[in-house]
C-alpha cells in the first residue's frame, strides 16, 4: 500500500498542490518526534498508509488533545502549532508526508522551548489561532472557551472515518462516513 489507489488523497493533492511526497516508518517510540515542536516550513500533512499512532496538538488553552491516527487517516495541521507524535501500542506506523509543490521540503523542527518569540511560523499561527497571544511568551490566563472565529482546525480524513478537532470550543467530533 502506497496511498496511490486512494481517490479522496488523489484529490487533496491536486487541489492543494501537494506534488512532493515521501514515506516515514516509525516501528518503535521515538524521542525526537515525541519532543514537543512546530515546523517552521509549512503545514503538517500526514496521511496514514499502515500502522497507527497518536497526534498531540494543544489547544487554545495550551492544553493538550490527543487524536488516534488509523489507516487512511490523512492529518493536516497548520504550521506553527504545537505537536508530538507517538505510535500506539502496535508500535508501527507507515505515512506519506505531503508538502506542496516539487522541491523538496525543510521537515526540520523547532523544539518548544527553543521558539521564544523568533519563529515566523510560530508567531503567524499565535497571530491567527491565538487572538494574538502566544502561551509560550506570556502567562496571560487568557481563556479561549468562548472564543469563535477561525479555529485551527485539525482535520483527519479517513476512508471510513472523518474526525474534526475544532480548538476553540474543545470538542472532538467524530462523524462516519457510510
Amino acid at each position: 500500500a502506497n496511498g496511490t489507489n486512494d481517490p479522496a488523497l488523489a484529490q487533496l493533492r491536486n487541489e492543494s498542490d501537494y506534488q512532493y511526497a515521501d514515506i516515514v516508518v516509525v516501528e518503535d517510540y521515538a524521542e525526537k518526534f515525541y519532543t514537543e515542536h512546530i515546523h517552521a516550513g509549512g503545514d503538517e500533512v500526514r496521511y496514514v498508509i499502515d500502522g497507527s499512532g497518536f497526534f498531540d496538538i494543544r489547544d487554545v488553552n495550551d492544553e493538550w488533545v490527543r487524536m488516534h491516527a488509523p489507516i487512511g487517516a490523512l492529518i493536516v495541521f497548520p504550521s506553527g502549532i504545537e505537536h508530538r507524535f507517538a505510535v500506539d501500542e502496535n508500535k508501527y506506523i507507515q505515512a506519506m508526508r505531503l508538502f506542496p509543490g516539487s522541491a523538496a521540503p525543510d521537515w526540520s523542527s523547532v523544539p518548544r522551548n527553543e521558539t521564544n518569540g523568533n519563529v515566523t511560523a510560530r508567531t503567524e499561527y499565535a497571530e491567527k489561532y491565538l487572538c494574538g497571544v502566544d502561551p509560550d511568551l506570556d502567562d496571560h490566563g487568557h481563556d479561549h472557551s468562548d472564543t469563535t472565529g477561525t479555529s485551527p482546525a485539525t482535520t483527519i480524513i479517513g476512508s471510513t472515518t472523518t474526525i474534526i478537532l475544532s480548538s476553540i470550543i474543545g470538542t472532538l467530533l467524530a462523524i462516519t462516513a457510510l
